[in-house]
């Protein structure tokens, strides 16, 4: 009889503890918590860092003015580390967690590919600003994108140089991701249609590449007026210092995945007017962007960027969200479903089948600086 019930205590404090580990999650029961599932080290790091700096920073505006129904919010923050394998655990960990009400990210879209359907089958509200169009194909009804889609950022861009530039001999460099693969495609589809020529397509990998010689090389024998970069700040920085090196002078434009300052600290002189899409500058101004920019640069002593807009807009909608339909992920999902011209940042958003509506403005690099193109599409 003592073994029995030894072995019954045994059994319940076994329940106890699984319970303890199960979907309920760890948290102080007054407050709110949100998430940021972002790269926090890797070769995306710096997007990820500004990322959670814009966000905090949303909250602490709303905390000091009382909180969501009298409680704090919080912000937990998980690394993916721009990795599609590291990016489920992350969004395990947070699904399984109900007082997590809403996640803002991933950046990389492989990342956010391979996790969404794990935020899906709890119903978590997500906001990603990653571009691959898959990601708000239908079958993620509760994930937002607050940015453009590759796909119409590519368009655009194929537009500007055809029409804008006057190029009529392009040359593609793309990472060999779901985000490079899907920009090239476009790019190439929507120049052609417009009358120009795809003369070089050349691949790299994220993180590994260093040395662009062979692409450039080859390249450069097929004297293009245009390159299209489809990547990330990192490498693009080395192929304009190796472009420049080669003697490859040659107009390069590329996407938001370069809107950063890290371009201009790593390519230095090398990356003067190169040519961006971006959503945001602080040059070009909506209402409460002034604030937003002076109140960024008051906390951390930094320039808020493209996605540090782009962060802080979508921590903006969350919060209202909570405040219109109470702090539960249906009615953060109820009120992003029909938000029209929220106030944002970055602009007025507004979203349709789940993605944004909004333009897109054209940056320059001009005297170690980012800055408003002069010609805009």
């Amino acid at each position: 009889m003592k073994r029995k019930g030894i072995l019954a205590a045994v059994l319940v404090l076994a329940m106890v503890v699984l319970a303890g580990c199960g979907s309920s999650g760890s948290g102080d029961a007054s407050k709110i918590y949100i998430a940021s599932a972002n790269p926090m080290t890797g070769d995306s790091a710096q997007f990820g860092d500004m990322k959670v700096k814009a966000i905090q920073l949303a909250i602490d505006e709303v905390n000091a003015a009382g909180g969501i129904d009298g409680k704090q919010v919080e912000l937990m923050v998980g690394d993916d580390t721009g990795n599609p394998k590291e990016a489920p655990n992350v969004a395990q960990k947070f699904a399984a967690d109900n007082k997590i009400l809403a996640v803002i990210g991933h950046w990389n879209s492989s990342c956010t590919l391979a996790a969404r359907g794990i935020y899906e089958s709890v119903q978590m509200p997500v906001i990603t600003d990653s571009v691959n169009k898959a990601i708000t194909d239908g079958s993620s009804p509760h994930m937002f994108r607050i940015s453009l889609t590759d796909t119409a950022q590519a368009q655009n861009l194929a537009q500007y140089a055809y029409n804008k530039l006057g190029k009529r001999n392009a040359a593609i460099l793309f990472t060999a991701n779901d985000f490079g693969t899907g920009l090239k495609n476009d790019f190439t589809e929507e120049f052609t249609k417009l009358g120009g020529k795809v003369v070089a397509s050349e691949t790299y990998f994220e993180g590994q590449s260093k040395d662009f010689s062979p692409q450039l090389t080859k390249i450069k024998g097929q004297n293009p007026d245009v390159l299209f970069v489809a990547g990330y700040y990192v490498e693009t920085a080395l192929i304009a210092q190796q472009s420049k090196a080669a003697g490859l002078e040659i107009q390069m434009i590329g996407t938001e995945g370069i809107s950063s300052e890290e371009l201009v600290k790593l390519g230095g002189d090398a990356v003067e007017g190169i040519k961006f899409a971006a959503f945001f500058h602080p040059e070009v101004e909506f209402p409460g962007t002034k604030e937003f920019v002076e109140a960024f640069r008051a906390k951390y002593n930094k320039e808020p960027d493209n996605y540090t807009a782009l962060a802080y807009d979508s921590a903006k909608l969350i919060l209202e969200g909570m405040k219109q339909n109470g702090a539960t992920r249906e009615g953060i999902t109820k009120y992003i479903n029909e938000v029209k011209d929220f106030p944002g940042v970055a602009g007025p958003i507004s979203f349709q089948n789940n993605d944004v509506t909004r333009g897109i403005i054209i940056l320059t690099v001009k005297d170690g600086k980012i800055v408003p193109a002069d010609v805009q599409l």
